[in-house]
């Protein structure tokens, strides 16, 4: 194999963490409940630049699929909120997202947290923002 580093040092490379060699690599958290839009959100504002959070284990775009998943519509609905929240936070800057293949249609969904200098209360506002739909007019007319 040409590049010998594994995929964590290499991320924590390219985002400016730094590999201390020897050094042991933050593990990924994966938490004991399903994540939720709000879950979701209050991680991001709260981790520290380089910590990690496995928000999805499955294949994410068949399982959100109406036609395609096995999930009831509850549990799609929270997992795409889940994974909308995070791809906003990755538009946002605030995390990196990966996925490392486990098996065939297997994947583990990852979001690295960023470095920035934003506030929690000032992450979650503007996840929030974003994530909102705008209200449609009174008058019916779009």
């Amino acid at each position: 194999m040409l590049n010998s580093k594994t995929i964590v040092d290499t991320t924590r490379s390219d985002l400016g963490l730094g590999v201390n060699a020897g050094a042991a690599t933050p593990p990924v958290y994966v938490p004991t409940e399903k994540l939720t839009d709000a879950t979701a959100c209050d991680w991001i504002a709260n981790a520290l630049a380089g910590q990690s959070i496995q928000y999805y284990e499955g294949f994410l775009m068949m399982d959100r699929s109406d036609t395609g998943s096995g999930l009831p519509a509850k549990e799609r609905n929270r997992l795409h909120s889940v994974a909308r929240r995070m791809w906003i936070a990755c538009e946002l800057g605030l995390v990196h997202l990966f996925s490392r293949k486990v098996g065939a249609c297997h994947y583990q969904y990852v979001a690295v947290r960023s470095a920035n200098t934003l506030t929690p209360p000032e992450i979650r506002t503007r996840l929030r923002q974003v994530g909102t739909p705008s209200p449609v007019p009174a008058t019916g007319i779009h």
